[in-house]
């Protein structure tokens, strides 16, 4: 018998959520596989098998679990799982505080795997055995508890917390904001829509706008250390704040100043369904150097997001909003704006730095020729 522990994934949670098993409990192995998804508050990850055998599984999908715990057995054969099973009832004795004895069967530790149910609980329960009926009886108590008022924040928005909670305390922010002609960069996303296939959007072309600025403005995409040191970067790692219902997440776009526009486009268009489904890899969610904040439902004109922690700088983009203007023979023509906002950490860019960025991403933007 082999216990399959569960890795660190995250080094800032003491939980995670075992979505689902990929493996059906009682199925053979044949080697290393995927075997099961957990989730951490920042991305989900395949645990794989240690090798062949017969699964037993001690956690059941949609449970708590923590770093360190064996969430499942691989038997050599389904003789030696069936005897596995068949001495579940002998009573295994677990831990107790001083002057106390508590006993738990096998059957009923499994069970309290498999429904998160807390030792703390167990004792709870003034028994010195602890057996399968006592765990179900718990399991159904909290089924039928009446639903509360209070509504607890998921593992995720807890972190987004922690995020915005440690940039408001170290980041000195300041904004700038700049008004944008998008009508060419408009144009330019349709017709590389429809000559790539890609759906190329106005955030698509930011995110290439802004990468192409990295070497004019290293000081955008660095970083401030602890000893006061600003480490610069070689090249640009855009991420994308994104939201599809599932809490907020923010993929990183590598290297995005190499990229073409309809590569960009591609790489969205599969970040957004990541984050509908809640899976993204951990690589995916890592080395940005500077940050996008799309803001575009119809309405919304500016938007003040924060500095990550690690990063000097946020550019937000508003909805596109149509503004009529005369032009040089005072003929009224509509023009189509966006609002961009810069937030900087003020320790490392000053207000010039930033509006210099500022200028030249609306330049590359009202005249979009080399986003393509």
């Amino acid at each position: 018998m082999i216990g399959i522990e569960l890795p660190t994934l995250n080094t800032n949670d003491s939980s995670y959520t075992l979505v689902e098993w990929l493996v059906p409990d009682g199925n053979s192995i044949e080697g290393e596989e995927p075997l099961a998804v957990v989730e951490t508050s920042k991305a989900s990850e395949e645990i794989e098998s240690t090798g062949p055998g017969i699964l037993h599984v001690l956690v059941g999908g949609g449970q708590e679990c923590r770093p360190g715990q064996t969430i499942a057995y691989l038997f050599e054969s389904a003789e030696e799982r069936d005897s596995y099973r068949a001495s579940a009832a002998t009573p295994a004795a677990a831990s107790a505080p001083p002057g106390a004895e508590l006993s738990i069967t096998n059957a009923a530790r499994e069970l309290a795997d498999r429904h998160g149910v807390s030792e703390a609980e167990l004792r709870g329960l003034g028994r010195t055995v602890v057996r399968t009926a006592d765990v179900e009886a718990l399991v159904r108590r909290a089924a039928s508890a009446p639903a509360s008022a209070e509504r607890q924040l998921s593992k995720r928005q807890r972190t987004v917390g922690a995020v915005v909670t440690e940039s408001m305390r170290t980041v000195p922010a300041a904004a700038a904001y700049a008004k944008v002609d998008v009508g060419q960069a408009e144009e330019l996303a349709r017709q590389l829509s429809e000559r790539t296939g890609s759906f190329v959007s106005l955030p698509v072309l930011l995110i290439k706008a802004v990468a192409r600025r990295h070497p004019a403005h290293p000081l955008m995409f660095a970083a401030l250390t602890d000893d006061g040191t600003v480490r610069e970067s070689e090249r640009a790692h855009v991420g994308v704040t994104m939201d599809a219902g599932r809490g907020l997440y923010t993929p990183v776009v590598h290297d995005a100043a190499e990229l073409s526009g309809d590569r960009i486009a591609d790489l969205l268009t599969g970040f957004r369904s990541k984050a509908f489904r809640g899976t993204f890899q951990a690589a995916e969610l890592a080395g940005a150097n500077i940050m996008v904040a799309p803001h575009t439902t119809e309405g919304m004109v500016l938007a003040t997001p924060i500095v990550f922690p690690g990063q000097t700088c946020v550019i937000s983009v508003g909805a596109v909003e149509d503004q009529v203007l005369l032009d040089a023979q005072g003929t009224p023509r509509t023009h189509r704006f966006v609002h961009l906002g810069l937030v900087y950490d003020h320790r490392v860019v000053n207000g010039r730095d930033a509006m210099a960025l500022l200028k030249d991403v609306k330049e590359e933007l009202e005249a979009p020729a080399a986003l393509g």
